[in-house]
């Protein structure tokens, strides 16, 4: 069956063209739950999750065969789909508290302590250095994201770029930051 006689059967759910789809791309499936989920008794669940996914993005249109090849198409939203579902994953982690043996106090108290103001404002100072290392692009993108606490879509639109565009810039940005951070923090620093 060539590919776009498969893909019309796939939209209409036709048990002949979800079992070539099924055979024909357990591979590729394979190789993007691979590469994101270590637990083998996930990767099963998994692959279904992506089987059905890919079979709904279909139905609605989603792929054109102008624009490449089936197979491409659905690396690519198999791939997408298992970072998204990695992602969340990671988001729902649960974070465990511990206490001390002094109580927590019902507020903060308003005034810190000197070893408080001193270590943030060096810390203040060390980031206004590494800041002043970064082309100015990047500068502008931390200060929208950080200080301004914009949205991505908000920032791609100020800065006139897609938000993929800003997503990629932001997180280049933050690598170029944070290799300005350990240049500017002594190696013993850095290991305590």
């Amino acid at each position: 069956m060539d590919e776009l006689d498969l893909v019309q059967g796939l939209k209409e759910r036709r048990e002949d063209a979800v079992a070539i789809y099924v055979e024909r791309y357990r591979a590729l499936f394979t190789h993007c739950i691979g590469s994101l989920e270590p637990d083998v008794t996930a990767r099963e669940d998994l692959f279904q999750e992506l089987v059905w996914y890919a079979l709904d993005r279909l139905e609605k249109d989603r792929f054109d065969p102008q624009r490449g090849s089936f197979g491409t198409w659905l690396y690519r939203v198999a791939w997408c789909r298992c970072v998204d579902l990695k992602r969340q994953q990671m988001g729902r982690r649960k974070l465990v508290l511990r206490t001390t043996r002094e109580p927590l106090p019902d507020h903060a108290d308003p005034h810190p302590e000197p070893d408080e103001l001193i270590s943030t404002s060096e810390l203040g100072h060390l980031i206004q250095s590494a800041m002043a290392q970064l082309e100015s692009e990047d500068q502008a993108l931390l200060e929208l994201r950080v200080v301004d606490e914009l949205p991505l879509a908000q920032i791609a639109e100020q800065r006139g770029i897609t938000l993929e565009q800003t997503k990629y810039r932001l997180k280049r940005a933050t690598t170029e930051l944070r290799a300005a951070l350990l240049k500017l923090v002594p190696r013993q620093e850095v290991a305590e």
